[in-house]
Protein backbone atom coordinates (compact mmCIF):
# COMPACT_ATOMS: atom_id res chain seq x y z
CA UNK A 1 0.00 0.00 0.00
CA UNK A 2 1.37 3.43 -0.95
CA UNK A 3 2.25 5.64 1.99
CA UNK A 4 2.13 9.47 2.09
CA UNK A 5 5.53 11.08 2.43
CA UNK A 6 6.60 12.73 5.66
CA UNK A 7 7.00 15.88 3.57
CA UNK A 8 3.39 16.62 4.44
CA UNK A 9 4.68 17.69 7.84
CA UNK A 10 5.71 21.22 6.87
CA UNK A 11 7.01 23.47 9.63
CA UNK A 12 4.52 26.02 11.03
CA UNK A 13 6.40 28.84 9.30
CA UNK A 14 6.31 27.03 5.95
CA UNK A 15 2.61 26.37 6.36
CA UNK A 16 1.82 29.99 7.16
CA UNK A 17 3.87 31.29 4.23
CA UNK A 18 2.16 28.92 1.77
CA UNK A 19 -1.28 29.74 3.16
CA UNK A 20 -0.52 33.45 3.04
CA UNK A 21 0.40 33.21 -0.66
CA UNK A 22 -3.06 31.79 -1.36
CA UNK A 23 -4.90 34.21 0.95
CA UNK A 24 -3.38 37.22 -0.79
CA UNK A 25 -5.20 36.53 -4.07
CA UNK A 26 -8.80 37.17 -2.93
CA UNK A 27 -7.61 39.95 -0.63
CA UNK A 28 -6.01 41.95 -3.46
CA UNK A 29 -8.91 41.12 -5.76
CA UNK A 30 -11.27 42.58 -3.16
CA UNK A 31 -9.11 45.71 -2.98
CA UNK A 32 -9.17 45.99 -6.79
CA UNK A 33 -5.38 46.12 -6.92
CA UNK A 34 -4.90 44.71 -10.42
CA UNK A 35 -1.11 45.00 -10.58
CA UNK A 36 -0.67 43.62 -7.08
CA UNK A 37 -2.99 40.73 -7.88
CA UNK A 38 -1.19 39.90 -11.11
CA UNK A 39 2.18 40.01 -9.32
CA UNK A 40 1.07 37.17 -7.03
CA UNK A 41 1.07 34.76 -9.97
CA UNK A 42 4.09 33.01 -11.48
CA UNK A 43 5.13 33.86 -15.02
CA UNK A 44 3.56 30.64 -16.35
CA UNK A 45 0.53 30.67 -14.04
CA UNK A 46 -2.83 29.22 -15.06
CA UNK A 47 -6.23 30.17 -13.63
CA UNK A 48 -9.27 27.92 -14.16
CA UNK A 49 -12.32 29.73 -12.81
CA UNK A 50 -14.54 27.83 -12.79
CA UNK A 51 -12.92 24.51 -13.67
CA UNK A 52 -14.31 23.28 -16.97
CA UNK A 53 -14.37 26.70 -18.68
CA UNK A 54 -11.47 28.07 -20.79
CA UNK A 55 -8.33 28.56 -18.68
CA UNK A 56 -6.48 31.89 -18.49
CA UNK A 57 -2.68 31.74 -18.94
CA UNK A 58 -0.35 34.42 -17.74
CA UNK A 59 1.80 35.77 -20.57
CA UNK A 60 -0.53 34.75 -23.42
CA UNK A 61 -2.52 37.01 -25.76
CA UNK A 62 -1.00 40.33 -24.81
CA UNK A 63 -3.25 43.24 -25.70
CA UNK A 64 -4.83 46.45 -24.52
CA UNK A 65 -6.15 44.83 -21.35
CA UNK A 66 -3.00 42.82 -20.72
CA UNK A 67 -2.42 39.09 -21.09
CA UNK A 68 -5.08 36.44 -20.49
CA UNK A 69 -4.75 36.84 -16.73
CA UNK A 70 -5.18 40.61 -17.07
CA UNK A 71 -8.24 40.00 -19.24
CA UNK A 72 -9.60 37.62 -16.60
CA UNK A 73 -9.25 40.39 -14.01
CA UNK A 74 -11.15 42.85 -16.22
CA UNK A 75 -13.90 40.34 -17.01
CA UNK A 76 -14.57 38.93 -13.55
CA UNK A 77 -12.93 41.05 -10.83
CA UNK A 78 -12.87 44.70 -11.88
CA UNK A 79 -16.64 45.23 -11.64
CA UNK A 80 -17.24 43.04 -8.58
CA UNK A 81 -17.12 43.59 -4.85
CA UNK A 82 -15.62 40.42 -3.37
CA UNK A 83 -15.59 39.12 0.19
CA UNK A 84 -14.60 35.59 1.10
CA UNK A 85 -15.71 33.63 4.16
CA UNK A 86 -13.48 30.62 4.78
CA UNK A 87 -15.03 27.40 6.07
CA UNK A 88 -11.80 25.37 6.05
CA UNK A 89 -8.17 25.80 4.94
CA UNK A 90 -5.97 22.76 4.27
CA UNK A 91 -2.26 23.19 3.51
CA UNK A 92 -0.90 20.02 1.95
CA UNK A 93 2.69 20.17 0.66
CA UNK A 94 2.60 23.22 -1.64
CA UNK A 95 -1.13 23.04 -2.25
CA UNK A 96 -3.81 24.99 -0.42
CA UNK A 97 -7.37 23.65 -0.51
CA UNK A 98 -9.85 26.31 0.62
CA UNK A 99 -13.55 25.60 1.20
CA UNK A 100 -15.17 29.03 1.07
CA UNK A 101 -18.30 31.06 0.50
CA UNK A 102 -17.67 33.93 -1.92
CA UNK A 103 -19.92 36.94 -1.34
CA UNK A 104 -20.00 39.06 -4.49
CA UNK A 105 -21.87 42.16 -5.62
CA UNK A 106 -21.93 43.48 -9.15
CA UNK A 107 -20.79 47.10 -8.86
CA UNK A 108 -22.84 48.19 -11.89
CA UNK A 109 -26.19 46.63 -10.95
CA UNK A 110 -25.89 46.09 -7.20
CA UNK A 111 -27.00 42.45 -7.34
CA UNK A 112 -25.49 40.38 -4.54
CA UNK A 113 -24.78 36.65 -4.55
CA UNK A 114 -23.24 33.96 -2.38
CA UNK A 115 -21.22 31.33 -4.25
CA UNK A 116 -19.94 28.22 -2.43
CA UNK A 117 -16.55 27.21 -3.84
CA UNK A 118 -13.61 24.89 -3.33
CA UNK A 119 -10.44 26.73 -4.33
CA UNK A 120 -7.24 24.81 -5.02
CA UNK A 121 -3.97 26.75 -5.16
CA UNK A 122 -0.63 25.30 -6.26
CA UNK A 123 2.22 27.36 -4.83
CA UNK A 124 5.73 27.53 -6.25
CA UNK A 125 9.02 29.16 -5.23
CA UNK A 126 10.68 32.01 -7.10
CA UNK A 127 13.55 34.41 -6.42
CA UNK A 128 11.45 36.87 -4.39
CA UNK A 129 9.51 34.26 -2.41
CA UNK A 130 6.38 32.31 -3.25
CA UNK A 131 3.98 32.62 -6.15
CA UNK A 132 0.76 31.00 -7.32
CA UNK A 133 1.44 28.58 -10.18
CA UNK A 134 -2.12 27.35 -10.65
CA UNK A 135 -5.51 28.25 -9.23
CA UNK A 136 -8.51 26.02 -9.84
CA UNK A 137 -11.86 27.34 -8.66
CA UNK A 138 -14.50 24.65 -8.27
CA UNK A 139 -17.98 26.16 -8.22
CA UNK A 140 -21.24 25.40 -9.97
CA UNK A 141 -21.72 27.75 -12.92
CA UNK A 142 -25.10 26.36 -13.98
CA UNK A 143 -26.49 26.71 -10.44
CA UNK A 144 -25.23 30.30 -10.23
CA UNK A 145 -26.75 31.14 -13.62
CA UNK A 146 -30.12 29.72 -12.55
CA UNK A 147 -30.05 31.85 -9.41
CA UNK A 148 -29.27 34.95 -11.48
CA UNK A 149 -32.10 34.26 -13.91
CA UNK A 150 -34.45 33.86 -10.96
CA UNK A 151 -33.79 37.44 -9.86
CA UNK A 152 -36.06 38.93 -12.50
CA UNK A 153 -35.10 42.10 -14.37
CA UNK A 154 -32.14 42.80 -12.07
CA UNK A 155 -30.77 39.34 -12.69
CA UNK A 156 -31.14 39.61 -16.46
CA UNK A 157 -29.49 43.03 -16.42
CA UNK A 158 -26.61 41.60 -14.38
CA UNK A 159 -26.19 38.72 -16.84
CA UNK A 160 -26.05 41.22 -19.71
CA UNK A 161 -23.42 43.31 -17.90
CA UNK A 162 -21.32 40.23 -17.15
CA UNK A 163 -21.58 38.95 -20.72
CA UNK A 164 -20.45 42.34 -22.05
CA UNK A 165 -17.45 42.32 -19.67
CA UNK A 166 -16.40 38.87 -20.91
CA UNK A 167 -16.96 39.82 -24.56
CA UNK A 168 -14.91 43.01 -24.15
CA UNK A 169 -12.08 41.18 -22.44
CA UNK A 170 -11.85 37.96 -24.43
CA UNK A 171 -13.83 38.32 -27.65
CA UNK A 172 -16.75 36.37 -29.17
CA UNK A 173 -14.92 33.09 -29.84
CA UNK A 174 -13.88 32.75 -26.18
CA UNK A 175 -17.34 33.75 -24.97
CA UNK A 176 -18.93 31.06 -27.14
CA UNK A 177 -16.50 28.46 -25.74
CA UNK A 178 -17.38 29.62 -22.20
CA UNK A 179 -21.11 29.21 -22.86
CA UNK A 180 -20.63 25.77 -24.41
CA UNK A 181 -18.47 24.54 -21.54
CA UNK A 182 -21.04 25.76 -19.02
CA UNK A 183 -23.55 23.31 -20.50
CA UNK A 184 -21.23 20.36 -20.04
CA UNK A 185 -20.08 18.69 -16.89
CA UNK A 186 -20.89 15.85 -14.53
CA UNK A 187 -23.46 17.75 -12.46
CA UNK A 188 -25.70 15.98 -9.98
CA UNK A 189 -24.96 12.45 -11.32
CA UNK A 190 -21.26 13.07 -10.69
CA UNK A 191 -21.92 14.06 -7.10
CA UNK A 192 -24.09 10.99 -6.62
CA UNK A 193 -21.22 8.83 -7.90
CA UNK A 194 -18.86 10.32 -5.31
CA UNK A 195 -21.47 9.85 -2.58
CA UNK A 196 -21.80 6.21 -3.64
CA UNK A 197 -18.02 5.80 -3.51
CA UNK A 198 -17.95 7.18 0.03
CA UNK A 199 -20.76 4.85 1.07
CA UNK A 200 -18.92 1.83 -0.32
CA UNK A 201 -15.42 2.78 0.90
CA UNK A 202 -14.00 0.00 3.03
CA UNK A 203 -16.20 -2.53 1.23
CA UNK A 204 -16.46 -2.92 -2.54
CA UNK A 205 -15.99 0.45 -4.21
CA UNK A 206 -13.69 -0.68 -7.03
CA UNK A 207 -16.42 -0.50 -9.68
CA UNK A 208 -16.65 3.25 -9.05
CA UNK A 209 -13.18 3.67 -10.61
CA UNK A 210 -12.30 3.57 -14.30
CA UNK A 211 -9.69 1.09 -15.48
CA UNK A 212 -6.20 2.42 -14.72
CA UNK A 213 -7.47 5.13 -12.36
CA UNK A 214 -4.84 6.71 -10.11
CA UNK A 215 -4.99 8.24 -6.65
CA UNK A 216 -2.61 11.08 -5.73
CA UNK A 217 -1.79 11.31 -2.02
CA UNK A 218 -0.03 14.06 -0.03
CA UNK A 219 3.75 13.95 -0.23
CA UNK A 220 3.81 12.94 -3.90
CA UNK A 221 2.77 9.32 -3.30
CA UNK A 222 0.59 7.63 -5.93
CA UNK A 223 -1.61 4.59 -5.58
CA UNK A 224 -3.79 2.50 -7.82
CA UNK A 225 -7.48 2.33 -6.99
CA UNK A 226 -7.13 -1.15 -5.38
CA UNK A 227 -4.14 0.02 -3.29
CA UNK A 228 -6.04 3.07 -2.09
CA UNK A 229 -9.17 1.11 -1.25
CA UNK A 230 -7.11 -1.42 0.68
CA UNK A 231 -6.09 1.29 3.12
CA UNK A 232 -9.39 3.22 3.22
CA UNK A 233 -11.55 1.88 6.04
CA UNK A 234 -14.09 4.72 6.28
CA UNK A 235 -15.00 7.84 4.34
CA UNK A 236 -17.53 10.64 4.82
CA UNK A 237 -17.84 13.40 2.22
CA UNK A 238 -19.61 16.75 2.41
CA UNK A 239 -19.97 20.11 0.66
CA UNK A 240 -19.71 18.53 -2.79
CA UNK A 241 -19.42 20.79 -5.83
CA UNK A 242 -19.48 19.68 -9.48
CA UNK A 243 -17.39 21.80 -11.84
CA UNK A 244 -16.63 20.60 -15.36
CA UNK A 245 -15.70 16.93 -15.14
CA UNK A 246 -14.69 17.19 -11.50
CA UNK A 247 -16.38 16.79 -8.15
CA UNK A 248 -14.64 18.32 -5.14
CA UNK A 249 -15.40 18.53 -1.47
CA UNK A 250 -14.36 18.04 2.13
CA UNK A 251 -14.03 14.64 3.76
CA UNK A 252 -13.30 12.77 6.94
CA UNK A 253 -11.22 9.81 5.84
CA UNK A 254 -9.68 6.92 7.73
CA UNK A 255 -6.77 5.74 5.62
CA UNK A 256 -3.62 3.94 6.65
CA UNK A 257 -5.01 3.47 10.18
CA UNK A 258 -5.31 7.24 10.70
CA UNK A 259 -8.35 9.51 10.59
CA UNK A 260 -7.86 12.79 8.76
CA UNK A 261 -9.82 15.89 7.76
CA UNK A 262 -9.17 16.34 4.07
CA UNK A 263 -10.09 17.99 0.82
CA UNK A 264 -10.31 16.12 -2.46
CA UNK A 265 -10.86 16.51 -6.19
CA UNK A 266 -12.28 13.60 -8.18
CA UNK A 267 -11.87 13.71 -11.97
CA UNK A 268 -14.54 11.71 -13.77
CA UNK A 269 -14.41 10.13 -17.22
CA UNK A 270 -16.20 11.60 -20.24
CA UNK A 271 -19.43 9.79 -19.41
CA UNK A 272 -19.34 10.92 -15.78
CA UNK A 273 -19.90 7.35 -14.64
CA UNK A 274 -16.43 6.44 -13.33
CA UNK A 275 -13.63 8.14 -11.39
CA UNK A 276 -10.46 8.30 -13.47
CA UNK A 277 -8.36 10.30 -11.01
CA UNK A 278 -8.58 11.24 -7.35
CA UNK A 279 -6.41 13.82 -5.57
CA UNK A 280 -6.26 14.08 -1.79
CA UNK A 281 -5.12 17.03 0.34
CA UNK A 282 -4.59 16.77 4.10
CA UNK A 283 -2.22 18.08 6.72
CA UNK A 284 0.18 15.95 8.73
Amino acid sequence: MAQPSLRTASSPSDREAILRAAQASPELAGQHDKQGWLALYADDAIVEDPVGTPASHKGRRQGRLGDELGRFYEAFIAASAIEMVVRQDIVSDKHVFRAVDIHTANLKTGLEMNVPANLLYEITSRDDGLAIKRMQAHWELNRTSRILMGQGALGMRTIAVMNWSMLRAFGPKWLLAYFKSSQKGVGRPGKELVERFAHLAGHDALDVFASGATVDLPGGAKASAPEFLEGCTSLEVRDLLASGRTVSGLATIEWGARKREAGFVAELDASGSRVRGLRWFWEA
